[in-house]
């Protein structure tokens, strides 16, 4: 259900640190600052694969198949990426303040949210 990645590719040298995250065809891109305590999602979608990097802080990742009644948590931190495919109730507690940035497979518009609720 939820994916953990690891960046695909990480060089260093004296000018810089390069992490290569992912390599997927991303149509958005969304940064988030979240205050502690915030819940987050709460939703699904049915066509958009959604990459999540938390660059700050620590969250509660809960997740839960459509249809099913059984949950899935875990605690992720700075660094981790994570994806959550199509059909995953996802919802993110922020357990300190912190920020992510998710990449979207699919561009969410105001016409087509591919934005679900059970």
């Amino acid at each position: 259900m939820l994916q953990l990645l690891n960046p695909e590719f990480e060089h260093a040298d004296s000018r810089r640190t390069l992490k290569q995250l992912v390599t997927a065809d991303i149509k958005q891109v969304n940064s988030y600052k979240v205050t502690k305590g915030a819940i987050l999602g709460e939703h699904y979608h049915k066509l958009t694969f959604e990459y999540f990097y938390i660059v700050k802080g620590s969250f509660l990742v809960v997740l839960r198949a459509v249809g099913d009644k059984m949950k899935w948590s875990k605690v992720l931190g700075k660094e981790s990426l994570f994806c959550i495919p199509p059909s995953v109730i996802h919802t993110l507690e922020a357990l300190t303040n912190g920020e992510f940035m998710t990449f979207l497979t699919k561009s969410y518009t105001k016409d087509n949210e591919d934005i679900y609720r059970e």
